[in-house]
C-alpha cells in the first residue's frame, strides 16, 4: 500500500505539517507520495529529500526579526514580495534541482492566472515548482513559467489530495489547516485580519466542496484560528499543535495501513 500525504495551503500555519510528519514518523509511518500547495509544497520538497529535522530546527527558531529578511521585500510589479528568499531558503535545504531527483514522487500544486486552472508540477524544476505553489496573490510576484503565470494553489485547492492520488497514493492523508475557524470573544479587527479572514473563509469552502468529490481517508485538522498566516515567528507552538492533532488520528491511520 503506497500511503501519501497531502499537505495544505495557510502561510506560517503549514509549520503544523512539520509536527505532524513528526508524528507519523515517531509511529512508524512513512508517507512514500507527497503533494503540497504553498507552504505545503515548501515543507513537502523538503520532506521529500529526507532534511526534514533540519527545517524543523530553522522554524523553531524564527523570531519576529526574521520576518522582513524570510519575506524579501522588493515592491516588484506584481506583488508586495518577490519570493526570492523563499527559493533561496529552498535551495538550501534542498541543493537538487530536479522534482525527479526527489526520494519520493513529489507534486506542487500551482493555479495558471491566464487559463483560470490548476496547474500541477510533478517534474522539472524543483525551485521554480515550489516558488509558483507559494506566490500568494498580491503578497508575492506571479511565476511566468512557458506561457503560463502561476499564483498560490490555494486559490483553487488548499488541500491537494488529487495529486497526491494522480501520482499513485493508494491512502491519501490529508493535513487541512483552514478547517478551524474558531472566534474568541470580541476584538479589534485589523485591515489584515480582514483579509485573511476572508481568504480563509473562500479557501475553506472550496477545501469542503473537493473533499467531497475526492475523500481523503484520514483527515488531520490542526486547531489554528488563533495562529495567524505571518505568525513565522510562533514556529515551536504551531509545529506542537500539528503534532497533537495527528497523534489523534493514529489509531485508525494504523488501523487502515494494517500497522495494528
Amino acid at each position: 500500500m503506497k500511503i501519501g500525504i497531502a499537505l495544505g495551503g495557510g502561510g506560517a500555519k503549514g509549520f503544523a505539517h512539520l509536527g505532524v510528519l513528526n508524528a507519523l514518523s515517531e509511529a512508524g509511518i512513512d508517507c512514500d507520495i507527497v503533494a503540497g500547495t504553498s507552504i505545503g509544497a515548501l515543507i513537502g520538497a523538503v520532506y521529500s529529500s529526507g532534511d526534514i529535522k533540519r527545517l524543523e530546527e530553522f522554524a523553531k527558531n524564527l523570531s519576529l526579526a526574521d520576518l522582513p529578511f524570510l519575506l524579501g521585500p522588493t515592491w516588484p510589479a506584481g506583488g508586495l514580495f518577490s519570493g526570492k528568499y523563499i527559493e533561496k531558503l529552498l535551495r538550501d535545504f534542498v541543493p537538487l534541482s530536479d522534482i525527479e531527483k526527489l526520494s519520493k514522487p513529489f507534486a506542487a500544486v500551482s493555479v495558471d492566472l491566464k487559463k483560470a486552472e490548476l496547474f500541477t508540477f510533478k517534474e522539472g524544476d524543483l525551485h521554480l515548482a515550489v516558488r509558483a505553489s507559494t506566490s500568494i496573490p498580491g503578497i508575492f510576484k506571479p511565476v511566468h513559467f512557458e506561457d503560463k503565470l502561476l499564483v498560490d494553489g490555494g486559490v483553487l485547492e488548499s488541500v491537494p489530495v488529487a495529486a497526491a492520488r494522480e501520482l499513485g497514493a493508494d491512502l491519501v492523508i490529508a493535513v487541512d489547516l483552514l478547517s478551524d475557524l474558531t472566534e474568541t470573544g470580541d476584538r479589534t479587527w485589523s485591515l489584515l485580519d480582514i483579509v485573511q479572514r476572508s481568504s480563509v473563509i473562500a479557501q475553506r469552502l472550496i477545501t469542503q466542496y473537493r473533499f467531497q468529490e475526492d475523500p481523503p481517508d484520514i483527515v488531520i485538522r490542526p486547531t489554528l484560528s488563533h495562529v495567524k498566516v505571518m505568525d513565522f515567528h510562533r514556529g515551536r507552538q504551531i509545529i506542537e499543535y500539528g503534532s497533537r492533532a495527528a497523534e489523534k488520528i493514529l489509531p485508525e491511520l494504523l488501523r487502515l495501513t494494517g500497522k495494528r
